[in-house]
This record gives structure tokens, C-alpha cells and sequence, in this order.
């Protein structure tokens, strides 16, 4: 077995043992922390929670140091906790996303009895988009077609019934509007307190297939 080399100190140039660095105390490393985030322009707020509750304070924060969650506060984890969307929650958090504050998208709250929320997508010639929260689900809709616009009723009801598998997400079904027009609605529905992902998920797909519904219905339309 080969012998170890004796450990031997490292000497400065004049001699002398050189002293080993200190290790710098934890609090140190939060003091940097805390000046770094001051530096940046983050504030300090004190907060008191239940004790099971700590954990998801912390990524609540983590989450809330995002410029696009300001004034939302409606987080992914938040709405994930057993909290449901109401319509006012719903537009405010719509509200923080890019493509609002890009134009993107031009978001409205209809207030009547039923509200609603009104999503025009000026990416694709303004379709309108309405989202409404009926009990535990939210409601992604917008209008197909009007019945008026069919050649064939009969045959677009089966072509309908057998696109199932066409349009992922998505369902098409009659209104009755209420100036007395009958209209083809294309729409789909999530739970009430889905994440503001799945929301916007819901809308972007809900846009792609009434895209593929034109195209694959359009010999059907006069």
C-alpha cells in the first residue's frame, strides 16, 4: 500500500502559514439577498398564514416577482387550492396577459344578466370570443354559422354529428339567440377553478378549430 504525503501548510512568501478564509455566516448570504431584491425594487411585506400554508405562500411570492402577475395575484398554485373563478377575477387576470397588453387581444366585460367576457382576437379578423361562468364551469364560446347560411340542414347535422374526433376540446351545438336568430355555436367548458393556463388553452384551441370547422364545413355554407 502506498504511504500518504504528509499534509503539508501552505506558506506565504514571507514564511508565513497563510490563514484559512473564514466561512461567512448564513445571515450574510440574506442580507445580500435582501439588498439584491431591494436593489431591483421589490418592498417587504409581512404576512401571517397557517402554519400548513407556508409552503404555498412561498411560491405564491416567487410567482408574484413576475411583472405579468401584478395586479392579478390569480397564480397557477392559488387557483389550483380549491379556489373557483368568478367573472370579475377571471377578467382581471385576463387583463395581465401579454397579448391584451400587446393587442393581441381586445378584452371587454359585458355586464348584464348573465356577464360575460368578450375576447376579440384581432389576429384573426377580431373573432369574437365569450367566456362566461355558469356554477363550477366556464364556458369558452362563439358562433359557428348561422343557420340561415347552410345550404343543407340536414346534411351539415350529419356531417356535424360525425366530426367528433375532428376538433379536440371542442363541441358544436344550436342557440337560439335572443333576437330570434337559431346560430351553430362552437365551444367548450373547463372547471371553475382551472388554472389561468388552461383557460387561455381553452380559448386558443377553441380559435384553431373553428378555423378547421370553416374549412372542413365550408362547402356546406353559402
Amino acid at each position: 500500500m502506498k504511504s500518504r504525503s504528509p499534509t503539508v501548510a501552505s506558506e506565504s512568501p514571507q514564511g508565513e502559514r497563510s490563514k484559512p478564509s473564514a466561512k461567512k455566516p448564513s445571515s450574510f448570504y440574506m442580507k445580500q439577498m435582501r439588498a439584491g431584491l431591494a436593489a431591483a425594487g421589490y418592498v417587504k411585506h409581512e404576512t401571517w398564514v397557517l402554519p400548513e400554508n407556508r409552503s404555498l405562500l412561498k411560491q405564491m411570492e416567487q410567482q408574484l416577482r413576475q411583472p405579468i402577475l401584478a395586479g392579478s395575484f390569480m397564480s397557477e398554485n392559488y387557483m389550483s387550492a380549491g379556489n373557483n373563478w368568478n367573472i370579475d377575477s377571471l377578467f382581471n387576470a385576463l387583463k395581465a396577459l401579454d397579448e391584451v397588453a400587446s393587442q393581441e387581444i381586445t378584452l371587454s366585460l359585458i355586464q348584464s344578466s348573465e356577464p360575460s367576457i368578450k375576447l376579440e382576437m384581432n389576429e384573426f379578423g377580431g373573432l369574437p370570443i365569450h367566456i362566461a361562468v355558469a356554477g363550477q364551469q366556464i364556458i369558452v364560446d362563439t358562433v359557428l354559422v348561422d343557420i340561415d347560411s347552410i345550404t343543407d340542414v340536414r346534411a351539415f347535422n350529419d356531417a356535424v354529428l360525425r366530426s367528433r374526433e375532428m376538433f379536440p376540446l371542442s363541441s358544436i351545438g344550436i342557440e337560439s339567440m335572443p333576437n330570434g336568430q337559431t346560430v351553430y355555436n362552437m365551444f367548450g367548458a373547463l372547471s371553475a377553478d382551472s388554472s389561468l393556463t388552461n383557460v387561455v388553452t381553452e380559448v386558443k384551441t377553441l380559435v384553431d378549430n373553428v378555423q378547421r370547422a370553416s374549412e372542413a364545413f365550408e362547402h356546406f355554407f353559402k
